[in-house]
């Protein structure tokens, strides 16, 4: 079900996967083809960190890329696994996988679609350098991969890998034509941009707007629109009043303090949904001595031990946190607090873990255990793209410094703030993360887990946190295919990580979109911002 501010919509398998139908058919089967002859104007929160589609795991970048490019699975709204560029797959036993690709599929070029394109595409994957985020992580199980024939594909996997359909979601498959000896730059100019999806890629100018236009040979149908153009808006009034004064029709990332005043708008329609992500803050459980500048005594002078080696430390700042009051009061009811790094829903959420309890006198307790009963100075840092996150930070700060770890706040651009913590050169951060397997072992081993970049684990673990056992646990549920046992496993290593603090869940978002009324939008748990579930309301 999604909620449309008090309408219902009941979801088919055709609006769960609006590429695997005509386009036309998810918004109404009815629509005379004129309707049709229309363009979508998108206001973005934030452009992506690149449009190479290999470049960073990230929603924005992959919601964008996604409009070019398919991968051989696609994600419904409710983060389920369904055909796209394969029209099935199955589990042969002996880790081995069979998936039958689509016949008739063209790159925008012209150039046929066949299981060489995901051969060259699964190569390219592990060469990309440089990335915040790289998508080795989405092919972590994958051992080999061979092409039976033009459109057969066997992959052979680490143990049974039960997530691989929900994994391969995200790896958009480039044709060997054109994505041979090209570059991440490449893709910036649009020499490369080149794919099977259902809208061309134009023009652009990086970090502005984005062009695409309907591909009228598409696999699936009519695209919806026939020029999709996408600005990025990074001021949220500015984007609100861009879709008042008619310059966009659908934008993302709806604050809560407007909802109520666009829900008084005669020609407005806000679609909400609860999202996969949790918000969060990685500490530096690794270095021995302080990052310079991060940690310093109450007199500004540098501590000889970093403080965050210490349980009691970490347990301290987590229990400093008001979760309620930072979502109700912070965040204005937009959010739910945290218990884990998975929301409630999601495959190996384990109930039994609850919101940490905010005890900020049991916490001073144990800064004094610590050996700290006067505290002492941290450095938090986060981006400032997402003003919601930034208010986060300001009552963090307020929370911490109240049981005497004095806090300053430093915020920065999303792009600049992305490489620096790939760089390890924070202590304390505010990051998100978006479970986007729809499962708890995607996320610990994403954020918590041992860092491997070969292996594409912990490449996403800013803080360097390490628990062996939880990582080989971890691995044996990602090996188990029967559901209620591989589930039970991610629920003890979800425990085992939350009890470490080396990570302190925050919060988890809601998603909020507007829109014309001219607009339908379908709202996906990935909180994904797309011209493919956009369609021209009845």
């Amino acid at each position: 079900m999604i909620k449309n501010h008090g309408i219902r919509l009941q979801t088919t398998m055709a609006t769960r996967y609006l590429r695997a139908v005509s386009l036309a058919g998810v918004a109404c089967c009815a629509l005379t083809a004129s309707a049709w002859a229309a363009d979508l104007r998108m206001g973005m929160s934030s452009a992506p960190t690149s449009i190479d589609p290999h470049f960073h795991a990230n929603s924005s970048n992959i919601s964008m890329t996604g409009q070019v490019f398919e991968g051989l699975t696609w994600k419904d709204e409710n983060m389920r696994p369904v055909p796209a560029l394969a029209e099935s797959w199955e589990y042969k036993g002996d880790n081995i996988w069979h998936f039958n690709l689509r016949k008739n599929v063209k790159f925008h070029d012209g150039t046929p679609f066949t299981a060489d394109d995901v051969i060259f595409t699964f190569e390219r994957v592990p060469t990309i350098v440089d990335s915040p985020s790289p998508f080795t992580a989405r092919l972590a199980d994958v051992v080999s991969y061979k092409a039976l024939d033009d459109h057969t594909l066997e992959v052979v996997t680490k143990g049974a890998a039960p997530n691989l359909p929900i994994n391969l979601a995200d790896v958009q498959i480039v044709s060997r034509k054109n994505g041979e000896n090209k570059t991440t730059s490449d893709y910036v100019t649009g020499k490369a941009m080149i794919g099977t999806g259902p809208y061309k890629f134009t023009n652009a100018r990086i970090g502005e707007i984005y062009e695409f236009e309907s591909y009228a040979d598409y696999w699936g149908g009519k695209p919806a629109w026939d020029k999709v153009t996408q600005r990025i808006i990074s001021s949220d009034p500015a984007r609100i009043a861009a879709l008042l004064a008619g310059d966009v029709d659908l934008i993302t990332s709806v604050p809560t303090s407007d909802i109520a005043n666009l829900e008084k708008a005669p020609n407005i329609a806000l679609w909400s949904t609860a999202t996969n992500r949790i918000v969060f803050v990685a500490l530096d459980v690794e270095h021995e001595k302080p990052i310079a500048g991060q940690v310093t005594d109450n007199n500004g002078k540098p501590l000889d031990k970093n403080p965050m080696l210490d349980v009691r430390v970490r347990k301290a700042l987590s229990m400093a946190l008001d979760r309620k009051s930072l979502v109700e009061r912070g965040l204005s009811g937009d959010a739910l607090p945290a218990s884990q790094l998975v929301p409630e829903g999601l495959f190996g959420y384990n109930p039994e873990i609850p919101v940490e309890p905010y005890d900020p006198a049991a916490a001073k307790e144990l800064l004094k255990e610590a050996g700290y009963p006067e505290g002492f100075r941290v450095v938090l840092t986060t981006s400032n793209d997402d003003t919601s996150r930034v208010r986060a930070s300001q009552a963090i700060g307020q929370m911490w410094t109240r049981i005497g770890v004095r806090t300053e706040i430093e915020t920065m651009p999303h792009a600049v703030f992305i490489p620096k913590t790939n760089d390890f050169q924070f202590a304390h951060m505010i990051h998100s993360w978006g479970t986007s397997t729809g499962e708890a072992a995607y996320t610990l081993r994403g954020i918590a887990g041992t860092r491997d970049h070969e292996k594409g684990i912990g490449t996403s673990n800013r803080g360097r946190y390490s628990n062996p056992e939880m990582d080989a646990l971890v691995n044996k549920a990602s090996e188990t295919m029967d559901d209620a046992t591989r589930e039970a496993m991610l629920q003890k290593a979800m425990v085992m990580t939350i009890s470490d603090y080396g990570i302190l869940p925050l919060y988890s978002p809601k998603a909020t979109w507007a829109s014309s009324k001219n607009v339908k939008y379908i709202p996906s748990k990935a909180n994904v911002t797309s011209a493919i579930f956009a369609t021209p309301a009845e």
